[in-house]
């Protein structure tokens, strides 16, 4: 099931951005020979009389063949004898696709679910299932003291568990039934976030978004995961990220199972930071991806003449080169899985 669900959400994210080459590019007459989601060989394909759409064997990945790429290329209406304005807007719709996913999505998420508002008291109002203190701990208990400290706000309770990284358990104080008790309370680690927990999250309370509302709260939400994502991708160009922080596609399997158990709401929210991911990703200044033609199309437009026939030499090193790098992530992601 979980690559089941991995695989329907990467392929949608792959969809909308190939989809936003593939409506620019008929938008603008330019002749588009295939339009494939997936990678390898052809599993299903339907011909028309401008252009195949297919399904390929490996479902990660896809594309859009637009005529005319090529050094030299006659094609009628292909996409070098465009003006590089129409050019850019091609090169540039995949990544806007994936931009206006994620904000559809979180604005609907937003219309749907609402938004959660968490009470600043120390009162438990969810047990995680299966969690060490679930027997031990209930709905409503208010937390008065753990480990011999005393707990004032929810916000205390991590304070006091980060100091007992180290422990196995601590003993504590709740007020149940208007009647105080003293437990003890079993720690579980955490290691992906170097911490311990206790299995339990504070009362909260739903508030229905109006439509401006969700728009406002939208827009706050991609402007936040974006900023995040082009602050991480300074840290791994920067030479300060470790290899084993990075996942390619296997890895996100791993990452889809986890967060499956939280429902689709956690899915959506995970599709939505995918596909800035990936929509960055793209403007990314390197050969071969849509942020390096960019900026070979954006010299042409200040006038600046590369010549094409090394530009497309460029392009071909910058694929091999990304299909490394894709390997290379990969195998780290199943050495991570088996250890």
């Amino acid at each position: 099931m979980t690559f089941l669900i991995a695989v329907a959400m990467l392929g949608l994210i792959i969809f909308v951005h190939e989809l936003g080459h593939f409506l620019t590019a008929k938008f603008f007459k330019m002749p588009v020979s295939e339009f494939s989601i997936g990678m390898g060989p052809q599993v299903f394909s339907l011909d028309t009389k401008e252009t195949t759409y297919s399904f390929r064997a490996i479902p990660i990945g896809g594309y859009v063949n637009i005529e005319g790429m090529e050094v030299g290329s006659q094609v009628e209406n292909g996409f070098n004898s465009k003006p590089a304005y129409q050019r850019f807007i091609v090169l540039f719709a995949g990544v806007f696709m994936n931009f206006l996913t994620a904000f559809l999505i979180i604005f609907s998420i937003a219309q749907m679910s609402g938004r959660m508002e968490y009470e600043e008291k120390a009162i438990i109002g969810a047990l995680v299932k299966g969690g060490a203190n679930e027997q031990v701990l209930k709905v409503d208990d208010k937390i008065l003291e753990l480990d011999g400290k005393k707990i004032n706000l929810w916000a205390d309770i991590p304070e006091v568990t980060k100091e007992a990284i180290d422990k196995k358990e601590i003993p504590a104080l709740i007020e149940r039934d208007g009647k105080e008790q003293k437990l003890v309370l079993k720690l579980t680690k955490d290691e992906e976030n170097k911490r311990v927990v206790l299995g339990i999250s504070p009362k909260s309370k739903k508030t229905n978004l109006s439509f401006t509302e969700s728009l406002v709260f939208a827009k706050n939400s991609f402007v936040s995961i974006l900023k995040d994502t082009v602050g991480g991708l300074f840290t791994l160009f920067s030479g300060k990220a470790n290899l084993k922080e990075i996942s390619g596609p296997v890895g996100i399997l791993k990452v889809v199972g986890e967060v499956s158990k939280f429902g689709w709401t956690s899915i959506a929210s995970l599709a939505v930071i995918l596909s800035i991911n990936i929509g960055v990703l793209n403007l990314l200044p390197i050969p071969a991806l849509d942020g390096g033609r960019i900026i070979f199309v954006l010299l042409e437009i200040f006038r600046i003449r590369i010549n094409k026939k090394w530009e497309e030499n460029l392009h071909k090193f910058g694929m091999v080169m990304l299909l490394f790098f894709i390997l290379v992530i990969s195998v780290n992601d199943v050495w991570k899985l088996f250890n």
